[in-house]
């Protein structure tokens, strides 16, 4: 989704790249709460900062987005081709519940975020 994003856009600010460097902040902590996670099975604590990081880089991918659509309004393809809802706001409700169903059951939750991130890059990829 993110190099969906750039892909269409023709104008950035300083406000998108400082997005961008938190969303870049976000992500590379997914290796580290990985291997928290494998070494910790049935920990309820790495089940949710992994979905955490899971959610909060889809809020930051949805802050980016809305940026990126007032900058560069006068591109009509732009709000199509983001598809803020179908990409960001359902995957989001997924991952909210993903990280509901850590309470009741660990290692499901942890699949859930990683299914809806491989499927929402699969469903993207070959859309775009």
């Amino acid at each position: 989704y993110h190099h969906l994003i750039y892909n269409h856009v023709e104008r950035i600010n300083a406000k998108i790249i400082w997005q961008n460097i938190f969303l870049l902040l976000i992500v590379s902590l997914i290796p580290y709460l990985t291997t928290f996670v494998a070494n910790n099975p049935f920990s309820l604590l790495a089940e949710v900062l992994y979905g955490l990081d899971f959610i909060m880089v889809n809020i930051i991918l949805f802050w980016m987005a809305k940026s990126l659509l007032d900058v560069n309004s006068d591109q009509e393809h732009l709000s199509k081709a983001l598809d803020v809802k179908n990409a960001l706001v359902i995957p989001f409700i997924l991952f909210v519940v993903g990280l509901a169903v850590a309470f009741l059951g660990y290692p499901f939750a942890i699949s859930i975020c990683c299914l809806i991130s491989v499927i929402r890059s699969i469903v993207y990829s070959i859309k775009n």
